[in-house]
């Protein structure tokens, strides 16, 4: 009797833990977030901003050129984010409506350690990722640094270079106010968003990207070529060039 209370007692337990997560959009290949109806993929433009783009199509739906970097989308928004070319170790979040592409809040600055930096550079890492969560909308970042000289150093001079940061934050739609959230963020919070490199299938469509690294002109901006590619049945449905990443060797 003992024993079966007991296989009940787990059964009891297990939808605790198999409950599914909250509906959201999902992460396709480290580039964009297709819409929760699974009609739309949002992407990085090539011509900066972020665009809602027909899957089976390949069609533009809008663009909006609030902010530039993905983080994640609900079944009304897509969170956006984007740094400060003025003061690198804080970034902002943008609210889009996901039918209008229209911008529905702006939130005031997330602050992220002064040694932190949201471009991308050798030697710094970053990675945030955005959910709703009713009037507000959560974000978590996480921030990095590593030795980024040239010849091997020491190992003290390896351990004092490397940095690990990460942070909840609140942002509140109507007034834009962040605050800090409870806690620390796990993996699973970076899930939302292209952070999290997301899946190269969903149903019958297969989701491609390739990076090409840029040819070295002197004075010219180094930025990757980007193309993001959608094929279903082995055949090629529409394929489209994105935003580049910018690109720096690293130090000999």
């Amino acid at each position: 009797m003992k024993q079966l209370l007991a296989i009940a007692a787990l059964f009891v337990a297990v939808p605790l833990y198999a409950a599914d997560p909250p509906k959201a959009g999902t992460p396709v290949v480290g580039a964009g977030v297709v819409s929760v109806d699974q009609k739309a993929v949002f992407l990085p433009a090539k011509a900066g901003g972020i665009e809602a783009v027909e899957l089976a199509t390949g069609k533009l739906l809008w663009a909006n050129k609030d902010a530039a970097k993905l983080a994640g989308a609900s079944d009304k928004l897509v969170l956006t984010w984007d740094g400060d070319p003025k003061k690198g170790n804080t970034f902002r979040v943008v609210a889009v409506d996901a039918e209008s592409g229209k911008t529905v809040g702006k939130s005031d600055a997330v602050a992220l350690p002064d040694w932190a930096t949201t471009a991308k550079t050798w030697g710094r890492t970053f990675r945030t990722a955005a959910r709703a969560d009713g009037e507000s909308v959560i974000v978590a970042w996480q921030a990095g640094a590593f030795y980024s000289g040239g010849a091997r150093p020491s190992p003290e001079i390896e351990a004092a270079a490397r940095k690990n940061e990460s942070g909840l934050a609140k942002f509140d739609l109507k007034t834009g106010k962040v605050t800090p959230a409870n806690g620390k963020p796990k993996d699973t919070d970076f899930a939302p968003g292209p952070a999290s490199g997301g899946t190269n299938k969903l149903g019958d469509l297969t989701f491609e990207m390739n990076e090409e690294l840029p040819g070295f002109k002197p004075g010219a901006p180094m930025l990757t070529k980007v193309t993001f590619k959608v094929v279903k049945g082995g055949k090629e449905l529409w394929a489209r060039e994105l935003a580049g990443n910018p690109w720096s060797p690293p130090p000999p």
